[in-house]
């Protein structure tokens, strides 16, 4: 199979694509650099190109069996300080992409989030939840799922990712791939002895899925793909609160890493006490079921035990 992916020098996107190359699949990978962590896997180059140019897109990736489009802005803070960018690569980049996929019969995979939810009314989080997006970056991951099911009926196989928190990281030749999300930055500061910094009232919960468990739904998916429009959540299974995280991070650090409490300065999130995420869709549609538990990743991180 000749699989297409958009993104792939990002946090998921350059695991995912050595990942499949290890496989034997044939893997087109596209980034145009702007928040990119390496520039080529394997020996093979990352093509330059970008999203937002449907018509090298559609040269780039007509003969491609399935697309993973993982080229975004991402996260809240992000899509916040610059929307209209926001707009362009997550709305008007995911249309010319699905619009390639319908033209020539191409599957595709397309990450969403839980930030289409809001503040959870239904528990456990399903991928039927009502959407209610608080945050640009929520809103257009909302929008993406619309086009996607919209752009494949009748015409490609379609398959969204609800996913939860990412955390984690992993190596490609010998350069380290993370990202700043709330566990690894918790890491991060314990291991240089500074402070964590909880933003206020600390009990706001999310479900927590390592990297490296993502990047095997996506595979599962490419094996396992279901049929027709599919909307599945991808968690971890795990629902801590922010507090949880750091008072775990400064329990195997030295157990005295300071824990400060701040004011948060992000109030179009939710501050849920409970986001418990289902896995039961993943685990039927596709066969997915995360391996990786956070506790045993953090110490890992912080060096406890080996990798």
């Amino acid at each position: 199979m000749r699989i297409g992916v958009t993104g792939a020098g990002g946090y998921i996107g350059s695991g995912l694509c050595k990942r499949l190359m290890e496989l034997g699949f044939e893997v087109v990978m596209v980034d145009n650099f702007f928040n990119s962590q390496i520039r080529e896997i394997e020996g093979s180059a990352i093509t330059w190109a970008d999203v937002r140019d449907r018509y090298e897109m559609e040269n780039i990736f007509r003969d491609c069996d399935v697309i993973v489009h993982l080229a975004a802005i991402s996260g809240v803070a992000d899509c916040d300080r610059m929307p209209d960018k926001a707009y362009d690569v997550n709305i008007i980049g995911t249309s010319n992409i699905a619009w390639v996929c319908r033209k020539y019969g191409i599957d595709l995979i397309f990450p969403s989030s839980m930030a289409v939810i809001g503040d959870p009314v239904e528990l456990p989080v399903k991928s039927s939840h009502p959407r209610n997006p608080l945050n640009v970056y929520g809103f257009t991951k909302w929008v993406g799922e619309r086009i996607i099911e919209s752009f494949s009926k009748d015409r490609f196989n379609g398959l969204v990712f609800m996913k939860s928190n990412i955390y984690g990281e992993y190596e490609i030749n010998g350069k380290k791939i993370s990202k700043s999300t709330v566990i690894n930055i918790f890491v991060n500061r314990a291991k240089k002895g500074e402070a964590l910094t909880v933003h206020k009232p600390g009990t706001q919960t999310r479900d927590f899925i390592h990297v490296l468990d993502v990047i095997d739904a996506y595979v599962k998916a490419i094996k396992n793909f279901p049929e027709g429009f599919s909307v599945i959540t991808i968690g971890g299974g795990e629902c801590l609160s922010v507090l949880d995280i750091a008072r775990m991070v400064q329990k195997h650090s030295d157990g005295e890493t300071e824990i400060i409490m701040l004011e948060n300065p992000r109030k179009r999130e939710t501050h849920t006490p409970n986001f418990e995420v289902d896995t039961v869709e993943a685990k039927r549609l596709i066969g997915f079921e995360a391996k990786r538990r956070v506790e045993e990743e953090v110490k890992r991180l912080l060096g406890d035990i080996g990798a």
